[in-house]
């Protein structure tokens, strides 16, 4: 169910507590704001946070910031960024991930489920 976004960034809520983050296409200067500004508002809702990167075909260094921003609020508030990143992720952001060892700093799963699992509030956040 798809419940808000911008072209090329769909926000939706399969499990509770956890708000999935569906990046298609290019992200880069244009749309790095307006994937900022969807992260912070979830993470002002007290969501966790699963990035989905396998549709996206491109992100420059302003959406990894963006990403990398989240990911500091995100911990300041308690909560999980987690990055969806598979062998099946197009090449282009595969490799700004491998370039800038973004997954030395970035919770990354290798499948959608793990995603999930990893991003899950655990049953103390839940009290």
């Amino acid at each position: 169910m798809q419940e808000g976004g911008h072209r090329g960034i769909v926000v939706t809520h399969d499990r509770p507590g956890v708000a999935v983050v569906s990046l298609a296409g290019e992200h880069d200067q244009y749309t790095a704001p307006k994937l900022s500004a969807t992260l912070a508002g979830l993470l002002s809702e007290g969501s966790h946070i699963v990035v989905d990167l396998r549709r996206a075909e491109f992100l420059d260094s302003t959406a990894a910031g963006a990403l990398l921003v989240a990911d500091q609020r995100a911990t300041a508030a308690g909560s999980r960024l987690v990055i969806v990143l598979t062998d099946d992720s197009p090449g282009p952001v595969r490799r700004l991930f491998d370039t800038a060892r973004l997954g030395t700093i970035l919770t990354v799963a290798s499948s959608f489920d793990c995603g999930l699992e990893l991003a899950k509030p655990s049953l103390q956040s839940e009290d």
